[in-house]
């Protein structure tokens, strides 16, 4: 009896034919198993009890990093094979084959850690160590199938040891197994012009970095720039290199007990520390464990483990270390060598450095734990390439375009959305260079050929741009999403909804009447949506400032309350506002938590991306823990000429701006602020479900990265009865929008 079968998941580039040899010798059969174009292809030849005892085995388990989607099986003309043995790898699928799934990078598994610290291993102290479950995989990837020649280890022939191993030894057919004789090799170049490699230049990071030097150190998915957090004046100088004000660093500790000891780290965090994805887990801090400037002000501390051989090295010999992406603010990261070496900065004292390419740029997953389960705030090394899987298939493929911050695309086709990694913002050339590069390279590899094109409806975006070009050169059909549905979209996605209500708070976004939205409540039906509610509209000035300047902000909403007087910019402001020169109008719960912050003499201008808006948090937090009673603000609710909720800014400015006056202690009423939004979400959502029976609620927007305000809503609204859903496995900011995107451009019907 001789069967064929086809398997369909992540089965390349995690050991699996080497798995299927193993059953296949267990059951007594003869054939063959060989790569097939992101699939794996068997024959198995023997007694009707040995094949059907071989396809059991095959569906009961899968090696380590492999995930089976399904299993096809037919019975074919009888073959002969001497044996069972592992063949090479098949075509590319045909078009029309399902589109395959391709591994994420892999972290060190636990018996390459063990290796890695046997003096008697051959690898002992080989940074670069991985094996057919573990190592690089997408950011190294040319083509399929998943095989040394297609990735940038073509580049190192194996050694007669590493050969035999890949034949027929420990690390049967690793693709990337390589060892100190043969493999990429960790190399040092000093900034006062001194080099050296192997084991001196692991020797000589690791004391530079004790030291309290600032190195530029090749990871995965790009470069990163690694330092003690430790020195003061260390931390300082990493931040002038990266031209990086006060935002937070994540730190990589050797241990998950090393974690413990600066962060509460409960059970699921704790698994999602030791995850395949080894993203940085957003934990609350104990205490501040390290010199000031590391983690500012935030409570919380990016905290993750070692994910390479050199990672682990380097923070056994140091301990914990700032790891962060080697980009300068506002570009991407960088992973050509020659582009590092071009960074002249005296803030910079070394490179080190390996010469094996990297194809994908990838930076470090950011991720979190919400009632229980992980929430993704940044998508990229370890989750991509995965798909989301969504409820059913489309019988249109889809690029969306997503939007220009945060920026990432989607491919969907089938019944699975690919999103590409994190880009950073699309104002700077690099960015785009990448997002066009990996756009092809992810339609070349994945076999996908969109016939609709999916992009956001502001006109200026380079990402609108770049999707009309898209469209015109496929050419495709241009489908354009409104912002905030498309939040909405992304958790119906998610989740498999085809309806429900979508809280949607944000900065900006294109509203479908030119004015800029941000405080939302969608009605949404499958693949369209009413505006039911949203906060009033309030005039502001500044155009873009007005998002880094929370003082301008303020202002704004001062003159908008009838106050005569407010920052010294005050008068040029409201001048501006009642001439109409350079406003806009706005419904932003971004821009509001802008001006509180603002308003309570927190924090006067955001020196990073929501810096006013987390300090707010923080504020609040302080009260909460301090049990201190929360300041009784709340909105007051109107209806529109077209029947639209209308949640009062204007009012609820003056209420802000008199508990300002009378000296209100700014915790609690930074906590008050916060509940009366949370009041305002249930109230609001109580009157749409009883206009429309929509009991479904979506809570979605880069504001809801604020923990204190999602937990608020998720509690009031369960406790109200509704079913609450959030992002999970794509960020609630603009980062998960090109997932709604592309849901709604696949279900749309026009």
């Amino acid at each position: 009896m001789t069967v064929f079968l086809t398997v369909f998941g992540i089965v390349q580039g995690v050991g699996y034919r080497p798995f299927v040899a193993g059953l296949a010798k267990q059951a007594g059969v003869s054939g063959l198993v060989r790569n097939g174009g992101g699939i794996v292809e068997i024959y198995a030849s023997g007694g009707e009890d040995s094949v059907r005892e071989f396809i059991r085995l095959l569906r009961a388990g899968a090696p380590e990093g492999a995930s089976v989607l399904k299993i096809d099986a037919k019975t074919v003309k009888d073959r002969v094979f001497d044996g069972f043995r592992i063949a090479e790898s098949g075509e590319q699928p045909s078009a029309g084959r399902e589109t395959p799934l391709i591994p994420p990078d892999l972290p060190m598994c636990g018996k390459c850690s063990r290796e890695l610290a046997d003096p008697g291993n051959r690898r002992y102290r080989y940074p670069f160590i991985s094996c057919a479950s573990c190592g690089p995989r997408f950011s190294i990837l040319d083509s399929l199938p998943y095989d040394r020649e297609n990735t940038s280890m073509r580049d190192f022939p194996m050694c007669p040891s590493c050969t035999e191993e890949y034949r027929k030894g420990s690390r049967r057919h690793a693709q990337t197994i390589s060892c100190n004789d043969c493999g990429p090799q960790l190399l040092y170049k000093g900034s006062d012009g001194s080099s050296c490699g192997k084991e001196e230049a692991l020797r000589k990071g690791a004391a530079l970095l004790n030291r309290g030097a600032v190195l530029a150190l090749k990871g995965v998915g790009g470069y990163q720039f690694v330092c003690s957090p430790f020195h003061q004046d260390t931390v300082a100088r990493l931040r002038l290199l990266k031209g990086r004000g006060k935002k937070p660093f994540a730190v990589m500790y050797p241990t998950v007990e090393s974690v413990r000891e600066s962060c509460f780290v409960g059970a699921e965090e704790e698994k999602l520390l030791r995850s395949a994805a080894r993203p940085i887990v957003l934990l609350r801090k104990k205490a501040e464990p390290f010199c000031e400037g590391v983690s500012g002000e935030s409570r919380f501390i990016g905290a993750f483990l070692p994910y390479t051989g050199l990672h682990q090295i380097l923070t056994q010999e140091c301990g914990p270390l700032i790891v962060t992406s080697g980009n300068l603010t506002s570009e991407p990261i960088l992973i050509r060598d020659e582009d590092i070496f071009a960074l002249d900065s005296p803030y910079l004292d070394g490179v080190l450095y390996n010469k094996r390419e990297i194809r994908t740029p990838l930076d470090d997953s950011v991720s979190r734990v919400f009632h229980g389960a992980p929430q993704v705030m940044r998508r990229s090394r370890g989750y991509v390439p995965l798909p989301i899987l969504l409820a059913g298939p489309s019988n249109r493929a889809v690029f969306a375009a997503g939007g220009d911050l945060k920026s990432c695309f989607c491919l969907l086709t089938g019944d699975r959305a690919y999103l590409s990694q994190y880009f950073g913002d699309l104002e700077s050339y690099r960015a785009v260079r990448n997002y066009r590069a990996s756009l092809e390279r992810m339609e070349r590899i994945f076999g996908i050929f969109p016939r609709a094109v999916a992009c956001d409806l502001h006109p200026g975006y380079f990402s609108t741009v770049l999707a009309r070009k898209e469209a015109d050169k496929l050419p495709a059909r241009l489908i354009r999403v409104q912002h905030h549905y498309a939040h909405a979209a992304s958790v119906m996605a998610e989740h498999h909804l085809d309806g429900c209500i979508g809280v949607v708070f944000d900065g900006t976004g294109f509203g479908t009447d030119g004015t800029v939205w941000g405080g939302e409540f969608l009605l949404c039906r499958g693949a369209g949506f009413e505006r039911r509610g949203h906060l009033s509209r309030i005039t502001l000035c500044g155009g873009d400032s007005a998002a880094r300047n929370a003082a301008l902000t303020a202002d704004g909403y001062r003159f908008a309350a009838g106050e005569r007087s407010g920052s010294a910019r005050f008068p040029l402001v409201a001048a501006a506002l009642a001439g109409q020169v350079n406003t806009f109008g706005c419904s932003s719960m971004g821009r509001l938590f802008d001006a509180a912050a603002a308003i309570f003499g927190i924090r006067q201008e955001n020196s990073y991306e929501g810096e006013c808006p987390i300090a707010l948090e923080n504020a609040a937090a302080e009260a909460a823990g301090k049990k201190k009673k929360p300041y009784p603000f709340s909105f007051e609710l109107s209806r529109a000429a077209d029947g639209c909720i209308l949640a009062d800014q204007t009012g609820f400015a003056r209420q802000l701006l008199d508990a300002a006056r009378r000296g209100a202690d700014r915790e609690a009423a930074a906590l008050g602020f916060h509940r009366a939004v949370a009041a305002m979400v249930e109230q609001v959502c109580r009157i749409i479900r009883s206009e429309s029976e929509e009991n479904r609620v979506a809570l979605s927007g880069g504001v809801f990265a604020n923990r204190l305000l999602l937990q608020d809503c998720f509690d009031r609204l369960t406790e109200d009865g509704f079913q609450v859903y959030v992002n999970r496995e794509v960020p609630s900011n603009d980062g998960g929008i090109c997932l709604g995107q592309a849901w709604v451009g696949a279900n749309r019907k026009e």
